[in-house]
């Protein structure tokens, strides 16, 4: 099949572990990206993991007060369908909102996105913006967990070692003087990969006014999904202004380091 020595289906997570140790296989769930690799040989796998039956791999579950707890083999559509996610995390729903078709992200899971991880992943400026984590384990270390701004180490790599899998991501509770929301820009509108995206979460002091907390989260304008640093710190301790939006949005442009690539030049994603 595909050139593939090997197709396993493990039933608990230490045994994807053990498969995942003795190199025989490449994790997956959706298998959106895994397949098209495949089939364009772009890349090459001596076998493949289904995880999909792995206890709890694929849940997922939110309550007032207690975050968003999601298993690594969620489907997006699982995601976009829960009014408690649209109404509670709406930059993470406006971004699985815009990823491929409707059949794409009834497949294509969250922990895929992030393991694929392309600068342009549609979900990673949310979830940065959002302060989710994620947990893996594997390496014969137990699990580990890290923001999901540190998952990344480069296009297409992450800290994840060949033989860890990612389990979940935990988002907590937003704050109720918070909002966020998410935008990209892309030539072709729907189904088609990000030329920019963009997330922030803003956190106001209600007895000011003022910006309390900002965070700012770029895609596909550097090797990885980056934060905004420099843009976040002008936005802190004054009111929301359109003026101020622009500054922000001024250096915002000047932090990011995009490439020139066939969907549009490094200048064209700076403006």
């Amino acid at each position: 099949m595909l050139g593939l020595e090997g197709y396993y289906e493990p039933a608990s997570i230490d045994e994807a572990l053990d498969i995942l140790r003795r190199g025989n296989g490449k994790p997956f769930a959706g298998g959106t990206d895994v397949i098209i690799n495949l089939r364009r040989r772009t890349v090459t796998y001596k076998g493949l993991v289904n995880i999909k039956r792995l206890p709890g791999i694929a849940d997922w579950s939110t309550k007032p007060g207690e975050g968003l707890h999601i298993g690594a083999a969620t489907p997006f559509r699982d995601l976009e369908s829960s009014p408690s996610v649209t109404q509670r995390y709406s930059a993470l729903a406006e971004s699985i909102r815009v990823i491929g078709s409707v059949q794409l992200r009834n497949m294509a899971t969250i922990g895929g996105n992030l393991c694929n991880a392309s600068p342009a992943a549609d979900s990673a400026p949310a979830l940065i913006v959002s302060k989710a984590t994620v947990t893996f384990t594997g390496n014969g270390e137990g699990t580990r967990s890290c923001l999901v701004e540190q998952f990344f180490s480069g296009p297409g790599r992450s800290i994840l070692d060949p033989d860890e899998l990612l389990l979940s991501l935990e988002i907590p509770e937003p704050e109720s003087d918070s909002g966020d929301c998410f935008q990209r820009f892309t030539p072709r509108g729907a189904l088609d990969i990000a030329v920019v995206s963009a997330a922030s979460r803003v956190t106001l002091d209600r007895s000011s006014g003022r910006v309390q907390e900002a965070v700012i989260a770029l895609g596909a304008v550097a090797p990885t999904p980056v934060r905004a640093g420099k843009a976040e710190d002008a936005l802190v301790g004054h009111e929301p202004t359109p003026d101020l939006m622009a500054q922000a949005a001024k250096i915002a442009r000047e932090e990011c380091n995009p490439i020139s690539d066939i969907r549009g030049s490094a200048s064209y994603r700076q403006e």
